[in-house]
């Protein structure tokens, strides 16, 4: 199993992650319909939902949402988050390599630093190249990643958090173009590890990959209040791309 399927389905990965929540990514999804012109009832695909947080707020918007993951836990968190909020969303439990559909989507989202997670460039790419013959002509891909640059000078080595008797160690390094973070989740004497591993490239090499896949480059953004991107002092990096 890779690191990424036994992280996510962990119980302990919400709890990390936490701090990302609703008022986030109601910025984020403003941000991506101020910056589209997408109809009402438009089709939109989010590759690598999570738990649901952008998915439900588009289809509390009206949007048609397909939403995709590989993670069995977050897939059945996201399901009974689109219950309590009372929207209708197809989840999808798959890898966002292998999946395939002969939908066209007016809208494609990568959003939460969810690519980068493959070994191979080439596997990293294809997420992009999947995206671009999901969408119809016309259509906008958006990948939210964080700014290579930005996170490289400001890395921060080691945090610790307890909370709820949950003591919580991210240990963080970066090793041969990847940043890596240890994670040790310690309760009542009992310790449990993971592991993350992401790519990180440049704002170059991902401007090239939108390019070689066929996009558009028409929009960029270096956070979720949709300020312009800045090489240096912007903690993310927002592209969206038109097909």
């Amino acid at each position: 199993m890779s690191w990424y399927q036994d992280w996510f389905n962990s119980e302990n990965y919400l709890r990390v992650y936490k701090h990302r929540d609703e008022t986030e990514a109601e910025r984020l999804v403003e941000l991506i319909i101020n910056n589209t012109e997408l109809e009402p009832n438009s089709k939109i695909l989010d590759m690598a939902c999570g738990s649901g947080r952008h998915s439900i707020i588009f289809a509390k918007k009206g949007f048609d949402v397909t939403a995709i993951d590989i993670s069995q836990r977050l897939i059945s968190d996201a399901k009974t988050n689109a219950e309590q909020n009372d929207v209708k969303i197809n989840f999808i439990l798959t890898d966002i390599l292998k999946f395939q559909t002969s939908d066209r989507f007016n809208l494609v989202l990568n959003l939460f630093t969810s690519i980068g997670y493959f070994e191979s460039d080439d596997d990293n790419f294809q997420v992009i190249l999947n995206a671009y013959q999901f969408l119809d002509k016309g259509g906008y891909f958006v990948i939210d990643y964080f700014n290579k640059k930005y996170l490289t000078a400001n890395l921060i080595p080691t945090t610790i958090f307890s909370e709820n008797g949950y003591r919580i160690t991210q240990n963080r390094s970066i090793h041969k173009h990847r940043v890596i973070k240890d994670i040790m989740i310690e309760k009542n004497g009992s310790i449990e590890e993971f592991y993350e591993s992401v790519r990180l490239y440049s704002y170059d090499e991902m401007l090239d990959y939108f390019k070689k896949a066929g996009f558009s480059i028409i929009k960029e953004f270096g956070d979720y209040n949709g300020n312009k991107f800045n090489h240096d002092s912007s903690p993310r990096l927002i592209i969206f791309g038109r097909k």
